[in-house]
């Protein structure tokens, strides 16, 4: 099987990311099955307010789903997004015949497995705010406890991952017990890099309630879709997610001038 782990940031460019990178590159390959190969990769191009803006957002969106379809052209047998909002979750999901395995989407429901209700760890309110809209979306609001957040931003959180790996784990179990004061018996990691920073340093739970393990939640989601898919079962492309054939969705990016 072979898996395209997609990042929401770029790899290899920016000296801030190396840590993250380095975790996830362990990580990944830790969780995954012995027959599963899994390529990372990063995008091109992020505005500094990418995870902020709306307008960004949808201009940084276009390189992933070119990216989603490079994969399939390549022969992958599935893409996983890794960043923690599931920016594109729609589109992608129509645009791609192989499986397709979100952060947020694949841990809410492996929470819902674990607990009769969870809690999610935000980077910051705005970021937060972004994860309880998805929570809605997927009808989940009664499994889901009121979020918390580091107060933080991507870079703070990820300078605090590379020089004071104890400072960030402080912050994450002070408010890991925020929210289970709150009866969440589960808690979810709002950020991709925290994940795999948490993961490659085997801590899996505060005081005893798991913390869902993002980074292997989403790989065996992947693997998990392949094999049902290799069993038959395949999305359907009259259902929410799909509303033009493959063929129509390829003449559209022609007409448009996207290829």
């Amino acid at each position: 099987m072979k898996i395209w782990y997609q990042s929401y940031s770029q790899i290899g460019v920016d000296p801030k990311w190396s840590k993250y990178e380095q975790d996830l590159e362990n990580y990944v390959r830790k969780v995954a099955r012995p027959d599963t190969k899994i390529d990372i990769h990063g995008v091109k191009k992020t505005a500094s307010k990418m995870t902020e803006s709306d307008y960004l957002q949808y201009l940084h969106l276009g390189q992933i789903i070119e990216m989603a379809l490079q994969a399939e052209r390549e022969g992958y047998d599935a893409f996983c997004i890794g960043g923690a909002q599931d920016l594109g979750h729609n589109y992608i999901k129509e645009v791609l015949d192989i499986p397709v395995a979100f952060i947020a989407e694949s841990s809410f429901y492996h929470a819902c497995l674990l607990s009769r209700k969870f809690g999610i760890i935000g980077m910051n309110s705005r970021i937060l705010q972004r994860q309880m809209d998805l929570v809605k979306f997927h009808g989940l609001e009664q499994r889901c406890v009121p979020g918390t957040h580091l107060d933080s931003t991507i870079d703070g959180v990820l300078e605090l991952c590379k020089k004071d790996p104890e400072g960030i784990i402080d912050r994450f179990n002070k408010a890991a017990r925020e929210i289970i004061v709150s009866g969440a018996g589960a808690i979810i990691p709002g950020f991709g890099a925290l994940g795999s920073f948490l993961g490659e340093r085997n801590i899996h739970d505060v005081d005893g309630v798991p913390i869902v393990d993002i980074v292997a939640v989403v790989i065996k989601t992947a693997e998990m879709l392949v094999d049902m898919q290799r069993l038959g079962e395949k999305r359907n492309r009259g259902s929410s997610y799909n509303y033009a054939s493959k063929d129509e969705l390829l003449a559209a990016r022609k007409l448009y001038g996207i290829i």
